[in-house]
């Protein structure tokens, strides 16, 4: 009886062990493939989104490049000898030139219909500038200092893209697309940049 019952007790562990290696089996196969599947997808799809982003980002910042170099062409800013200046302490005190204010005038018909402009300006040699949207206390500011002015100064006939940089008047990244303005004679004489907010 007693072997009998050890012959069952051996046959019934032999049984369950004969059932439960292949379940366990295909169960860490169908597991692990679930896995790999669900990984690659997220990966496929992952990457056809962040080419999407890619291309839209790409496409936003071609089309920001193509109106800064034709922009920076126009007359109203290529004829522009001298704007504000807004270097010394007192400058927010000092009149606005007339034209430095038909500069902001087009400026701001610009910015009506790109709502990605978060600022347009123009820097000089001479260290005058104008603005939009204008800073009536703007004081202090030399716009050669300025990495975008420096940049497009030394690639004349280049348009060129600054590293973001955070402004914290508006709290927001912003990217600069500059160009050198060039006078009559193809010299360099001042810059003009339009700077985007990342927001978008």
């Amino acid at each position: 009886m007693v072997v009998s019952m050890k012959i069952k007790n051996k046959l019934v562990l032999a049984f369950v062990s004969v059932a439960f290696i292949p379940v366990s089996l295909v169960a860490v196969i169908s597991v692990m493939n679930t896995r790999t599947q669900a990984v690659d997808q997220f990966i496929d799809g992952s990457t056809r989104e962040i080419r999407q982003i890619d291309g839209n980002i790409r496409q936003f910042f071609d089309g920001t490049t193509q109106n800064v170099d034709q922009l920076s062409s126009d007359p109203v800013y290529t004829s522009a000898n001298t704007l504000k200046d807004y270097q010394p302490a007192n400058a927010a005190s000092q009149p606005m030139p007339a034209e430095a204010q038909q500069v902001i005038d087009h400026f701001a018909r610009y910015g009506a219909t790109h709502p990605a402009a978060a600022i347009l300006s123009i820097g000089l040699e001479d260290g005058t500038y104008a603005k939009w949207p204008d800073d009536p206390q703007l004081a202090k500011y030399d716009p050669r200092t300025r990495p975008w002015y420096k940049a497009a100064m030394a690639s004349p006939g280049k348009t060129v893209r600054t590293p973001a940089y955070y402004y914290d008047k508006d709290d927001v990244a912003l990217v600069g697309t500059a160009r050198a303005l060039l006078d009559n004679t193809g010299k360099p004489k001042g810059v003009f940049v339009v700077s985007v907010s990342l927001k978008n």
